[in-house]
């Protein structure tokens, strides 16, 4: 399959219209559509639903346009990187949630560029779920979690850094002039909770019997849910510190002082790009010192 083909998909998923891909593409519209052809013939699936005036994907085309990203992803992250530069240079792709240890992570990214300034840091916001998947498909080099993962498939780096569970609550809530929340409390309020399964499935225990009738949404990045539990009066479930307060909301922790753990974690394999693993000296370095 030539990734060429891969691109001719893609923009015309995006565009509706073989014709108008075409164009962008600076390719004749005949040969944009037999490559399509040809590529539903390779894989033996129809991915388009073709009209007189435009076209829209299948479910397997939904599916592959999937698959096309991350191929292409990986191939132009592979073309990126110059491993025989004499000037340390390269691309690395960095996946983190939004939490407040993260700080950590940009002070050495700062630090790092200034002794390396050809390498260039993608940040890319995403839950500890997704950021897993992600780095086991080379999709991103590492990522910054605050949770456990599985030490068979990921090499952990532990950073010293903890940060509480809690809620985030509207400054007008009765709760928000409370020291802490206990599960009892929290059982009797609207509940916004992280989309990650497994700290969803931890706080729900720790919440106690009944507590999943009163979840109303779940986020992935935790600035969506702001404007809901501003005007639904919800609690949002997240970490944080005592006394931060954003968005009109004001932190309490848990009762029971349940934490997390900051982590950096990447893919087990032989060889890390040269990029990686200065960067991963530094971090170590940094946290030693």
């Amino acid at each position: 399959m030539d990734l060429r083909v891969l691109e001719y998909f893609l923009m015309t998923a995006e565009e509706g219209s073989i014709t108008h891909a075409a164009e962008l593409l600076h390719v004749s519209q005949p040969t944009v559509s037999r490559q399509l052809m040809d590529l539903e013939r390779e894989l033996g699936k129809t991915l388009f639903i073709r009209t007189k005036k435009n076209v829209s994907l299948t479910k397997d085309g939904l599916l592959f346009r999937e698959t096309a990203r991350e191929i292409l992803a990986l191939y132009q992250k592979a073309v990126r990187e110059d491993t025989g530069a004499a000037e340390l240079s390269g691309e690395l792709y960095l996946g983190m949630g939004e939490t407040g240890s993260v700080r950590f992570l940009a002070e050495q990214i700062a630090a790092f560029q200034v002794l390396h300034p050809s390498v260039h840091f993608h940040l890319i916001s995403e839950n500890a779920d997704r950021i897993c998947e992600d780095i086991e498909k080379g999709l991103l080099d590492a990522g910054f979690v605050m949770r456990n993962v599985n030490p068979a498939t990921f090499e952990i780096l532990e950073l010293g850094l903890t940060e509480t569970w809690g809620v985030l609550v509207p400054e007008s809530h009765p709760l928000a002039g409370e020291p802490e929340v206990s599960g009892r409390q929290l059982r009797q309020e609207r509940l916004i909770l992280p989309e990650n399964t497994v700290f969803k499935q931890e706080l729900l225990r720790w919440l106690g019997q009944g507590a999943e009738e009163r979840v109303g949404a779940t986020y992935n990045l935790i600035y969506n849910a702001f404007p809901l539990a501003q005007t639904a009066g919800a609690l949002i479930v997240c970490l944080g510190t005592v006394g931060e307060r954003q968005e009109g909301l004001i932190f309490l922790p848990f009762a029971k002082g349940k934490t997390a753990s900051a982590s950096l974690i990447w893919k087990k394999k032989p060889v890390q790009t040269p990029a990686l693993e200065a960067f991963l000296e530094h971090v170590v370095h940094a946290i030693s010192e």
